[in-house]
């Protein structure tokens, strides 16, 4: 028996439409002798259960057409299509249906956009990003990318103004579950002080260019951490003064040591002065340098957030230079 098959003819997000085979008559036969054909196809595809195991569903379909549409499918589904062909005297006689090897075509559609989109500024570089995620489609692996662009509006000295963006992304393979249910990522990479929009993109593992974005949503970051200054030193002492920024900061401390130092040291001397923060260090080594650097907490977040990261608060001992 020869092997009929199914070919596509177009493709939806909810119907496949194929072209069936006109049959061809056996050696001795002729074509007004055959009885007029039925199209069965067989339609079977993989549902996904809550329970994290699948299930094969399957159905038919009968039509006598040589084109056919399969409808109410399901977007983003692989099914599997066999065909048989059969006529009159196959059902009259109960004989078996045989059916042609695999044809496989997938639904193509749109995912809804991720909805309830919300960002939190936790430090003047992080922020975090809340979506929900989309309801369960048929066995669809999904993947999130997290969009935000840096918009920079330049003014020049002869009144001109130019619109600058840089753009970046972080896909989000395995994203984190709030106890709501809520997923959620963070951007450590953010600048201080800047605006940014924040987007959240999601896309069919398997289909990256029919993706749907969320609405833009608009942050502002904290600004970045006032400069410590040195205001007073001497052989072996300083005076390090502060201005902490009152609203976005719970808790600060200052800290400091020498390469000579294993550990970080807190500076507990303090005075507070007109919302100036002064540190007297005491007990230092004469004509030596000492690396300072705070540390932060804000709001709704209760991890250090340690400023300057790099050592450009580095100060210097007054001291005589030893004679070599």
């Amino acid at each position: 028996m020869k092997d009929y098959r199914v070919e596509e003819v177009t493709i939806t997000a909810n119907s496949i439409v194929v072209s069936l085979p006109e049959p061809i008559p056996n050696d001795g036969c002729k074509k007004y002798n055959l009885a007029t054909t039925i199209y069965t196809i067989s339609v079977s595809y993989l549902t996904c259960l809550d329970n994290g195991f699948t299930m094969l569903g399957e159905f038919k379909e009968r039509t006598y057409k040589r084109t056919y549409k399969i409808q109410n499918l399901t977007p983003f589904t692989e099914y599997t299509l066999k065909l048989a062909l059969s006529n009159f005297y196959f059902d009259k006689l109960s004989m078996g249906l045989q059916f042609s090897a695999d044809v496989k075509l997938s639904t193509t559609g749109k995912l809804n956009a991720p909805e309830d989109v919300t960002i939190q500024v936790r430090t003047p570089t992080m922020a975090i990003v809340y979506w929900m995620p989309l309801k369960k489609l048929n066995c669809v692996a999904i993947n999130y990318e997290v969009h935000w662009i840096l918009a920079s509006d330049v003014s020049f000295p002869n009144g001109t103004r130019k619109i600058t963006s840089q753009h970046d992304k972080q896909l989000v393979n395995q994203p984190e579950h709030t106890l709501d249910g809520k997923f959620f990522t963070t951007i450590w990479s953010l600048l201080p002080g800047q605006k940014y929009l924040i987007y959240v993109r999601v896309y069919p593992t398997n289909f990256n260019n029919s993706f749907t974005d969320s609405l833009s949503k608009i942050i502002y970051m904290y600004s970045e951490p006032n400069n410590l200054v040195l205001s007073g030193v001497s052989i072996n002492g300083m005076n390090i003064s502060w201005i902490p920024s009152v609203i976005s900061m719970i808790h600060y401390e200052l800290e400091y040591k020498n390469d000579a130092m294993r550990k970080w040291q807190i500076a507990n001397n303090t005075e507070v002065n007109n919302g100036k923060v002064t540190y007297y260090i005491k007990n230092l080594l004469p004509r030596s340098k000492y690396k300072f650097r705070l540390i932060l907490r804000y709001p709704e977040y209760m991890e250090d957030f340690v400023w300057s990261p790099d050592e450009r608060f580095t100060f210097q001992t007054l001291g005589k230079q030893m004679k070599t």
